[in-house]
């Protein structure tokens, strides 16, 4: 955890002294048509893993969702925090620090909405499946190896990861894409 803390928390260390994240929808949502848009939730729990600065935060904060934000980095933690109360939505959004590499929290079960981006874990997959409550969605991308223009960094995952990795877990998905070195998955627990 020590590493990753260090690492995250340097590249956070920027946005520090007047950065404030703005609402913005996971990059996944934009696979949605309006018919399948129209099934995620607009209130409930909601789940931001690796939260960076907290902008799906604010967005599923605005959508009148309660969120628990996590990330491994303080620096990132106290940038959610900051801009929760900079838009006015210190209510309904709490940013903790967590550690990822052990799980996720052992209370985060029964989330209406859960937004994974750009943090690939292979064992946190069933772990979001069991945090969804029934009729929960999840939004998920990861940086991919396909269609990189380069040799993929060590945190890509290689082709078709995302949909192996949910197709016999139970749940419905949504929409799923792969291409330009970014995988996406929705998905809805039944």
């Amino acid at each position: 955890m020590e590493e990753d803390r260090r690492r995250w928390d340097e590249r956070y260390a920027g946005h520090r002294g007047g950065h404030v994240a703005t609402p913005a929808e996971p990059e996944a949502l934009a696979l949605l048509d309006d018919a399948a848009r129209g099934v995620l939730p607009r209130r409930g729990p909601a789940l931001d893993i690796a939260c960076g600065t907290g902008a799906q935060s604010l967005w599923l904060a605005q959508r009148g969702m309660d969120v628990v934000a996590l990330d491994v980095s303080p620096i990132a933690v106290d940038l959610t925090a900051s801009a929760a109360r900079a838009h006015g939505l210190d209510d309904r959004i709490e940013a903790h620090v967590h550690d990822l590499d052990n799980g996720l929290p052992s209370g985060a079960r029964g989330a209406s909405i859960i937004v994974c981006q750009r943090f690939r874990s292979r064992h946190l997959y069933p772990q979001i499946v069991e945090a969804l409550a029934p009729g929960g969605v999840a939004i998920i991308s990861v940086l991919s190896a396909v269609g990189v223009d380069g040799t993929p960094g060590p945190y890509h995952a290689p082709s078709g990861e995302l949909d192996a990795a949910f197709a016999t877990s139970g749940v419905d998905v949504l929409a799923s894409s792969e291409a330009a070195g970014v995988a996406s998955i929705v998905i809805r627990r039944p």
